[in-house]
């Protein structure tokens, strides 16, 4: 099973240098016990401030020594220039482009990517996909994760909750990221309301794994946790 952890310092309720300061020591357990890929997702922060906390991040995850791979999610603007910044191993890009315009963004960040790191060096890139076609559309651009939501409802701050789109509709996404089977597959990854007590269902309905905010950020109260027993 795969797994994504993906950052809100907001969540962690603490001023933003405690939290930071959180965020990474919780990045080194997350590379050091299993987890896949690192999502930065802090929409507060300005350009410095996200290089600077990415940088941490991706030192912190090379520590853990598992080859986890950070991702920058930030506006289109400046995810791709902050990534190159901090020396993070790719970037996500945000859903409900166009196909063409999905292509293009992809496109743009490994042209720049290639004039900034070695040709070799190619980021990864993940996409947020909320259907079947989406999904396809970034098979098709080539992007390197897809990830589903929601799939189970999500409760958002001050806001009413977001009902999920359901397993059905995640195995049909899965479904797009590997048929026909002559194209190269795309992983899909289930993000939106996963609990441990609801991660196997997802990979039952064909997800290669999860992707959370939540799920992983609860490790601040047991930081204890292998999630390689999710697998």
């Amino acid at each position: 099973m795969l797994l994504c952890a993906i950052t809100n310092r907001v969540s962690l309720a603490e001023d933003d240098e405690k939290s930071a300061r959180k965020l990474v020591h919780l990045s080194a357990n997350w590379a050091s016990k299993g987890v896949n890929w690192i999502q930065i997702r802090e929409k507060s922060a300005v350009f410095d401030e996200l290089v600077a906390l990415t940088a941490e991040i991706v030192e912190a995850a090379r520590r853990g020594g598992s080859g986890t791979c950070v991702l920058v999610n930030a506006n289109r603007e400046i995810s791709t220039a902050a990534a190159l910044e901090a020396g993070a191993d790719g970037i996500h890009l945000p859903g409900g482009l166009a196909p063409e315009e999905l292509a293009d963004a992809i496109a743009e960040t490994r042209s720049q990517w290639a004039g900034r790191r070695h040709a070799a060096n190619s980021p990864a890139i993940s996409v947020a996909c909320h259907s079947a076609a989406q999904v396809r559309a970034a098979r098709a651009a080539g992007a390197t994760l897809a990830l589903f939501a929601p799939v189970f409802e999500k409760s958002l701050p001050g806001q009413s909750s977001l009902p999920g789109k359901g397993l059905e509709a995640l195995a049909e996404a899965c479904r797009a990221g590997r048929e026909p089977a002559r194209q190269p597959r795309l992983p899909v990854l289930a993000l939106g309301g996963v609990t441990l007590a609801n991660a196997a269902q997802c990979v039952a309905a064909g997800a290669a794994g999860v992707a959370a905010i939540r799920l992983f950020l609860e490790e601040d109260a047991d930081a204890g946790r292998d999630w390689r027993s999710l697998r």
